[in-house]
This record gives structure tokens, sequence and C-alpha cells, in this order.
């Protein structure tokens, strides 16, 4: 059974089908963070598309693994779970990840509670984004005290994950010159509160309103991902065994530890050296992202956009139409690869190469100390 399991992921690769929407579901937001990338469409006024839409736009796309839902501040949205549950019913999603400031602490437990219990086998996952110890995170996210509400939102959601087998607390921490001579220490003292799944890192990204934060310098960014791979391998050993036993339970320790390993690589060549990713990017094809504003582009990165309502919320159409079959071509050439997580992630399962033959590859290299 668990080696038909494996051969199937093999099948579904190789189709290059749809795996992951990123729907900005608002452009509302209650944080004014120094990194953010999406800081120029964000607006009191920008509540997102009619749950109406939403059931337009599901219905007319294919089924898909992972929805991804983004913002502003997702959790502004009052209907949240009844829009999750849209794409459950039409779409067979399994996965559902929510970011969150963890700015309204018991307004977040409150959905994260509905969200789980939708349906048992939809794994949940709602990630907190705090960026270092309080100073620093208050300093970044623009708001006084928002390291002490996220916090206590990180315990009510461990309490929520305490009650549902298909919730996860993760963290998500942006590295960004503000924040990394702290980030090792910061991750291990996240690491041993328990209160959490994950604990994931990326490096800032996009066109922030303080330009001076994206100042990393190279060989810092290498000494931390090199000290946090170790730190991340705790918790993705712990959640392979938790979710597969016998050989596929292996292998998906291996592939999660390599692929991490091989998403760091690709980050820090890309923010270090302009570098090219040595696998296809799959935006326009595996992954997609739809705007609060109704817009459908290939990556949250890239300026060209078809409007939805202009194919009256019609997935297939708008998928297909020139404008973002060009877009796709782009992405193919390299010309904008960039460090995002998800599109690096979603690429990386969707190649052979990097999924069954770098990522056990640089496990083995960094189980014998021959990495970097």
């Amino acid at each position: 059974m668990e080696n038909f399991k494996i051969l199937r992921e093999l099948a579904i690769m190789r189709q290059h089908s749809f795996e992951m929407l990123i729907f900005f579901v608002t452009g509302r937001c209650n944080a004014k963070c120094h990194h953010c990338f999406y800081w120029k469409n964000l607006g009191p006024a920008h509540v997102g598309p009619s749950l109406e839409n939403v059931e337009k736009l599901a219905r007319s796309m294919p089924p898909f693994r992972t929805l991804l839902l983004s913002g502003g501040e997702p959790t502004l949205r009052s209907d949240l779970p009844q829009l999750v549950e849209v794409f459950r019913t039409s779409n067979q999603i399994q996965n559902v990840s929510v970011p969150t400031n963890g700015l309204l602490p018991d307004r977040i437990a409150k959905l994260a509670q509905s969200i789980a219990e939708l349906d048992p086998q939809l794994f949940v996952t709602f990630n907190l984004s705090i960026d270092g110890f309080a100073e620093i995170h208050d300093h970044i996210r623009g708001v006084h005290g928002s390291f002490d509400s996220a916090m206590q939102t990180t315990q009510k959601l461990h309490q929520v994950a305490k009650e549902h087998q298909n919730f996860r607390v993760l963290l998500n921490t942006v590295i960004c010159a503000d924040s990394y001579q702290q980030i090792v220490p910061f991750a291990e003292q996240i690491k041993s509160t328990g209160w959490v799944d994950g604990h994931f890192f990326e490096i800032i990204r996009g066109d922030p309103p303080d330009v001076r934060i994206k100042a990393v310098p190279p060989e810092e960014l290498k000494r931390i991902y090199k000290a946090l791979i170790p730190i991340q391998e705790g918790y993705l050993t712990r959640e392979a065994r938790r979710k597969r036993h016998g050989l596929l339970g292996l292998w998906r320790q291996v592939s999660n530890v390599g692929n991490l390993i091989n998403r760091y690589r690709h980050q820090w060549a890309v923010h270090s050296l302009s570098a090219k990713w040595d696998f296809p990017c799959m935006a326009g094809e595996g992954i997609g992202v739809v705007d609060y504003s109704g817009h459908m582009r290939i990556c949250e990165l890239r300026g060209e956009s078809v409007d939805l309502a202009e194919y009256d919320y019609n997935f297939s159409s708008a998928w297909r139409s020139t404008t973002l079959r060009r877009e796709a071509g782009i992405a193919e050439t390299h010309t904008c690869d960039c460090t995002h997580t998800c599109f690096l992630g979603v690429s990386m399962r969707q190649d052979f190469s990097a999924r069954f033959i770098k990522a056990p590859w640089l496990y083995l290299l960094y189980k014998i100390g021959r990495l970097w």
C-alpha cells in the first residue's frame, strides 16, 4: 500500500497538474510591516471578493491539493470557514494554510477551530508570522505589543491542535536586515516552548516600503541557514512519523529535509548571486494567485494579471487567457526566478530530479557533514 502511494505521487507529478492556489482574500490589514511586499495593495476598503464570486471561481477550477489564504490579514474576514468550505466541496482540497499576524488571539483561535471542524480529513495549518524577539518583532510589525499578542495566539492555537488531529501550528519568520542577528536564538527559543509543529524561514522578498531592510549579508544568510537545518529537521522528522510509517515514513523524512536544504540553497543563490533555479518554475502551471481585487496572475511578484470579472470568475477561461499563457512562458525562461518558498516548493515537487535525486543526495551530504 505504501509503495502504491509513492507511485501515485509520481503519476501526479508527471502530469504537472494544478496544485496550489494562493488567494489574497482581503486587502485589509491591522499591521504596518516594514518588510511587506504587498503594502501598496493594502487598504481598509479592500474587503476582497464576495462569497458568491468565490463560489463561481471554485466551481470552474479543477481539483487541487493546497489552498493558501493570504492578505492583508486573512482572519479579518469573518466568513473564512465558509470560504474554505466552498473549495473543500468543489475542489477536494487536501490542505488549507492560513498565515496570520496573530494580533487578534480570540478571533483567530475561533476561526481556526471552525475550519478544523469542517472535515477531519482536511489538513489545516495556521501560520503565525513572528520575526524575532519582542522588541524587534514589534518594530518590524509597526504595532506595539504585537509580539505578546502573537505569542498568546500561538498558545491558543496550540490548544486547538491538541483537540484536532488535522490541525497544525506553524511559525513563519522573515529574515531581514533588522532581524537576522537573532534568527537562530529565536528559533531555539520557539522550539523549547513545544507550542508549534514547525518553524519556517524565508529571506525577505519583493519591494518592501523600507528598502534598507533587504540588506542581509550573504555569508550571514548562509550561516543562518546552516544553523537552522538541524532545528527544522526535528520538526520535519516528527511530522513525517506522525503522518506515515514504514517505507513511506522514512521517505518523507529524507525528502522533507532534503527539499528544505535544496530550497535554502536556491534562496541563498538567488538572493546573493542572482542565480537561476536548476528546475522549471511551475508558476502558471502548478500554482497561481488570485488578488483581493479579483485579478489573477501566475505569481504574486509578477505585474501582469487578468480581471476575473471579465470572465465571470471562470478560472479555466482566465487561466487560458493570452496574458497568463504569455506570463507562464516568461516563467519558463527563468528570467524572474525568486526566493518565494511556495513557488520553490511546488516547482521542486513537480520536478523528478529535484524531488527524487537532489533531495536525497543533499540529505546524505548533510548527514555526513559535507553540505555547503
